[in-house]
C-alpha cells in the first residue's frame, strides 16, 4: 500500500563521493536497528506484495502511522517522500534537502509498532553534491591516478549509491586491476549486481567474485 506526502523525483549521486570514503565514510556505515528488525539488505531484497488481505491491512495501518509521524514532526514535515509497507517492511522513497531529514524519516518508520524493517530509498542530493565537492577539491590537490586504491574506493563507492547494493557488507579488494569482492549477500540479484558495477568501473581488468557468496 503506497501513501505520498508529495511526487518521487529521481536522485542522482555524484561519483566524487568515491575519495569521500577516504576522508571516513565506510561501506557498511547504517543506522542501527532496533530489536527484532531485520538488517537493512534483508529489507532491500524483501517482497514487495503483502501476503494476503489481512497482513495488506495490517501494512495499510502502518503506512498511516508512518505517514503521520513524517506529516507532523519538523524535521521531516513537508518533505518529498513516498511510503509503502509490504509484510511489515516499511520502503521509504523520494528525495529530501539534506542526510539530517533522510536519517529522521527512517528513524521515524523503525520506532512504529509492527514495523519489522525499513528499506530507506530516500536520497539527499543536495548533500552528496557537498561531500563530492569536496571529494573534488582533494582530488586536485592530490592528484587522481587510476590505482589499485582508486579501483577499490570507486568500487565501494558505486556499491554503497546503488539501490540494489547499498546496504550490503562487501569487501573489495584490487591487485593489479583485478578486483575480488568478498561477503555474503540476500539475493543472486544483488551478487549480479555488484559483479556487474565492479566490471563497468575504469581501470578494472577483471573481476573475481567467487568469495562472494549468497546468504542460504
Amino acid at each position: 500500500m503506497i501513501f505520498n506526502l508529495s511526487t518521487s523525483t529521481a536522485a542522482k549521486s555524484g561519483a566524487a563521493l568515491g575519495l569521500a570514503l577516504t576522508l571516513g565514510m565506510g561501506l557498511g556505515a547504517c543506522n542501527k536497528n532496533p530489536d527484532g528488525q531485520m538488517s537493512d539488505s534483508a529489507a532491500a531484497t524483501a517482497p514487495m506484495e503483502s501476503a494476503d488481505m489481512g497482513v495488506a491491512m495490517n501494512d495499510a495501518g502502518i503506512t498511516a502511522q508512518v505517514k503521520t509521524r513524517l506529516a507532523s514532526d519538523a524535521r521531516t514535515q513537508g518533505a518529498d517522500i513516498s511510503v509503502e509497507t509490504n509484510n511489515g517492511v516499511v520502503t521509504l522513497s523520494g528525495v529530501v534537502n539534506d542526510a539530517d531529514t533522510q536519517s529522521a524519516a527512517e528513524e521515524l518508520a523503525r520506532h512504529v509498532p509492527e514495523v519489522t524493517g525499513v528499506n530507506n530509498q530516500i536520497t539527499a542530493p543536495n548533500a552528496m553534491d557537498e561531500m563530492a565537492a569536496g571529494a573534488e577539491q582533494a582530488a586536485d590537490k592530490a592528484g587522481t591516478v587510476i590505482d589499485d586504491s582508486w579501483i577499490t574506493t570507486k568500487v565501494k563507492t558505486e556499491l554503497l549509491a546503488d539501490a540494489r547494493t547499498k546496504g550490503t557488507q562487501i569487501s573489495v579488494d584490487t591487485q593489479q586491476g583485478v578486483v575480488t569482492l568478498s561477503g555474503t549477500v540476500a539475493s543472486n540479484a544483488e551478487r549480479e549486481r555488484a559483479v556487474e558495477i565492479a566490471q563497468s568501473t575504469e581501470g578494472v581488468s577483471r573481476v573475481e567474485s567467487s568469495t562472494l557468496t549468497v546468504k542460504k
